[in-house]
């Protein structure tokens, strides 16, 4: 609670492929390289940079490195092949060589030859890469062509085929690409890997060529069966944007082969609904192939596809969405088809919980129970919970998931908090706390929100055998209830948690809106005696501590105006607190003071009656935050017996320290943990015009940015002054006030006029109305009754701002 948040400060990056989802596609069996193409609103399921090289790699070891190791009989270490063939380190490449001249020479030729046609077209992610020489690539090819002819050892062969058909799709003959394969790789007796690299580049110039059908089947194979170039072959159809074709599975020869076009196709991005959608090409893939292990992963993934819709307002939509121009109409349309197409994968999953051709029925009824709680149905989903629970499973993350269920069941069935329930809870929150999973933290969160509000809104449990026709009958909230709903809210911010999730609730909204008297709770719920288990842990998990909690209740006593008491919350907290940062730095300067021209009279005849002398304040800060609550508390005590002169200055000396007590003062420190150049936060409103309305009555009752307490003060300093100058200097310092109320009005029209620019004419003249028609009053007394004084002259001479102050009445 003691955090500084000074200027536009950047927070803790989040995961980005985060987004509303409660559903681990993690607790489907799926490959661990395959893990890419769960769901997410980004690109892929990775970080961009992971794709990027670092300064040391480590030795790629795929299934070329082990073919080269075997050939060689296993006389060289993998690592080292590696380094050879794909690093080209100098060390490892004179072994290599040496090794390849002695027993194999038509393979040394190979090695050198596959050299010189790599860098031939350079590495395109090396910075410094040397220009590429493109007039080599036709010597190359038919070099290739050549060595494939001559060659009888078939390791080789089926490389030289590779090579050519490479070296043809770089020189940019997609067609002699799709012939040479056709020639050279399909007649091979026995085909590996290789000749999957091989179609993979003949997938790429069908591509070009246009003849997307036939590339989509050819991408399709590569996928389903080489590991090495699976990425390459997804990408090529992501990138482009290319989704399902009837007429690829024409060129399919099996059901292995027709399922593999289906399951490329299925994890691509953007399916629509209808037609060919995803789940309806799943059922395919069962049917064909119901070992093909991308199942669980593609209905895991049209589970997270449809919960980014379903839980998506359009509003967040098009705030979140990076392309210029979103398409909004078709997100609603998708938005409101998103329960009938939950409803679509339950009955599937619960079927296929139900076949036996599956292996993993524990997934299948954990996906139908996750589906049977979209759909509010929570006995079913109690029911299939416990039958995934009971099926046999090896899946960690799948039994996370099944948990996480059950407390996302607890929360939404629980009407009438017992003592059973809050067992129960605090185990469900104990294990999901600090998980570093968005998901589990969108979980976690959800449900410290759901019982806070249960908390809040406690209800006497229904009753009888009628009690299915009645109300439950609300009750009166204690201090305990009250506490528990607080420390709840306080772990939605997860203050244990090494990663920034977006679902977090930040800390300083929850200190900004919390009430004193529920701190107080709060207070009186953690130190009292007796505490059951619940209590301790809870408290344990929240990590309050009394100190935290003591200052939190000083600041929303001072925020409220409370000062007697906001010191009484000070002084119980150790003294040497002040004495630390940010006390230390950011509560250096006089809260009483505020800059203001030295006044002095120089009107003799009136010395002692009509005038004044202003000394100039001192800057440095003779107070600890008890000293200054208390000096306000004192203020207003005698504030309120005094009269004439002597009120004035009290009530000035109030304003003085309510105004320092706003965004605009010295003393924010007093009443909030930060201060932000961002403030006030009109930006971060919701797209619902009546949330978004709630929100602005919020902020224009806001003291600590209308600051009409202070004005309040000033106001009472200039009706008591019988000095001209001391009710010159309070009017003044009303007027000051009232025009920060209107500058947050005016900065919540800037959003409701949609951003527009503060200086567009129309908008100008707007705001200019609407200043005079009720944000002008304190200004109109202080213009009309104020400026034929000394305090007038002085300030004109004094003040650089004052005169700009003035031009608005003119």
């Amino acid at each position: 609670m003691l955090a500084i948040l000074i200027g536009f400060a950047c927070g803790p990056s989040f995961d980005p492929n985060e987004f509303m989802s409660f559903f681990m596609p993690e607790a489907g069996n799926t490959l661990t390289d395959d893990s890419r193409y769960f769901f997410t609103p980004q690109f892929y399921n990775d970080a961009e940079i992971a794709e990027q090289y670092d300064d040391n790699p480590a030795p790629v070891i795929d299934e070329n490195i082990k073919a080269w190791s075997v050939y060689m009989g296993g006389e060289l270490p993998d690592s080292l092949i590696s380094k050879a063939i794909y690093g080209e380190e100098a060390e490892a490449v004179r072994v290599l060589t040496s090794k390849l001249e002695r027993s194999k020479p038509a393979a040394l030729e190979y090695i050198n030859f596959a050299w010189d046609a790599d860098n031939g077209q350079g590495n395109p992610w090396n910075p410094n890469a040397s220009q590429t020489d493109s007039t080599q690539l036709p010597a190359q090819l038919e070099k290739a062509k050549k060595a494939y002819r001559m060659s009888r050892d078939v390791f080789l062969k089926e490389r030289y085929a590779f090579q050519a058909v490479k070296l043809a799709s770089e020189s940019g003959d997609h067609k002699q690409a799709q012939q040479l394969y056709d020639l050279m790789v399909t007649p091979l007796p026995k085909k590996t890997f290789i000749s999957d690299w091989a179609l993979c580049r003949r997938a790429g110039a069908s591509l070009t060529l246009g003849d997307t059908a036939t590339a989509v089947y050819e991408f399709a194979q590569v996928f389903d069966r080489c590991p090495s170039r699976r990425k390459a072959a997804e990408t090529s159809l992501r990138k482009y944007g290319i989704r399902f074709q009837e007429k690829a599975l024409s060129y399919a020869k099996n059901d292995r082969e027709r399922s593999a076009v289906y399951a490329l196709c299925a994890i691509q991005p953007g399916i629509p609904m209808g037609g060919k959608d995803a789940l309806a090409m799943l059922g395919e893939i069962v049917r064909l192939t119901p070992k093909n292990p991308l199942i669980e992963l593609i209905m895991a993934r049209e589970i997270n596809r449809n919960e980014y819709y379903y839980f998506m307002t359009d509003d967040e939509y098009l705030r979140n969405n990076l392309s210029d121009s979103p398409d909004s109409a078709g997100f609603v349309n998708r938005n409101r088809e998103a329960p009938s197409y939950f409803d679509k994968l339950r009955s599937f999953a619960l079927e296929s919980a139900e076949n036996k051709a599956l292996s993993n029925p524990a997934f299948w009824y954990t996906a139908t129970a996750y589906l049977d709680y979209i759909g509010h149905d929570y006995k079913a989903a109690q029911t299939h919970l416990d039958q995934a629970a009971q099926a046999p499973s090896d899946n960690r993350e799948l039994k996370t998931q099944i948990a996480v269920q059950r407390m996302l069941l607890l929360a939404a069935q629980t009407e009438s908090i017992t003592p059973d329930t809050e067992a129960k809870l605090i185990g469900y929150l104990e294990e999901f706390d600090s998980t570093g999973n968005f998901r589990l933290n969108n979980a976690f969160t959800a449900v410290c929100k759901q019982f806070a509000v249960a908390y809040q809104h406690k209800t006497e449990p229904k009753r009888g055998w009628l009690s299915g026709c009645s109300r439950s009958t609300k009750q009166p909230v204690d201090g305990v209830d009250q506490a528990k709903a607080y420390l709840l809210t306080v772990l939605t911010t997860q203050p244990g948690a090494g990663t920034y999730f977006a679902s977090t609730t930040d800390p300083t909204v929850i200190e900004d809106t919390v009430s004193a008297a529920t701190i107080r709770q709060t207070i009186t719920y953690t130190s009292q005696p007796g505490l059951t288990d619940f209590d301790k842990r809870l408290i344990k998990l929240a990590q309050i501590k009394p100190e935290s909690l003591n200052l939190l209740l000083g600041r929303r006593l001072m925020m409220e105006h409370q000062y007697a008491e906001a010191a009484t919350a000070f002084a119980s907290i150790n003294p040497r607190l002040w004495r630390t940062a940010p006390f230390s730095v950011y509560f250096q300067i006089n809260p009483f003071a505020i800059k203001m021209p030295r006044l002095v009279s120089t009107d003799k005849s009136n010395a002692g009656k009509n005038s004044v002398n202003f000394p100039a304040e001192s800057v440095d800060n003779p107070y600890t935050p008890v000293e200054f609550a208390r000096s306000m508390a004192e203020l207003e005590k005698q504030a309120k017996v005094a009269s004439g002169d002597k009120a004035a200055e009290l009530y000035y000396q109030l304003g003085c320290g309510a105004w320092n007590l706003s965004w605009y003062g010295n003393a924010w420190l007093m009443v909030k943990s930060y201060w932000s150049a961002g403030e006030p936060p009109v930006y971060a409103v919701s797209g619902s015009p009546v949330d978004k309305q709630k929100k602005f009555d919020v902020l224009m009752n806001t003291d600590y940015y209308t600051t009409t307490h202070a004005k309040g003060y000033f106001e009472q300093s200039a009706k008591a002054a019988t000095t001209s100058a001391l009710a010159d200097r309070s009017a003044y310092m009303a007027a000051r006030c009232e025009a920060h109320a209107f500058s947050m009005q005016q900065s919540i029209e800037q959003i409701r006029n949609g951003y527009v620019y503060e200086e567009d004419s129309t908008f100008v003249k707007n705001m200019t109305a609407l200043r005079k028609a009720k944000y002008a009053s304190a200004y109109d007394d202080f213009f009309k009754n104020h400026r034929r004084s000394l305090f007038n002259r002085e300030m004109i001479r004094e003040c650089a701002m004052y005169k700009d102050f003035l031009s608005f009445g003119e």
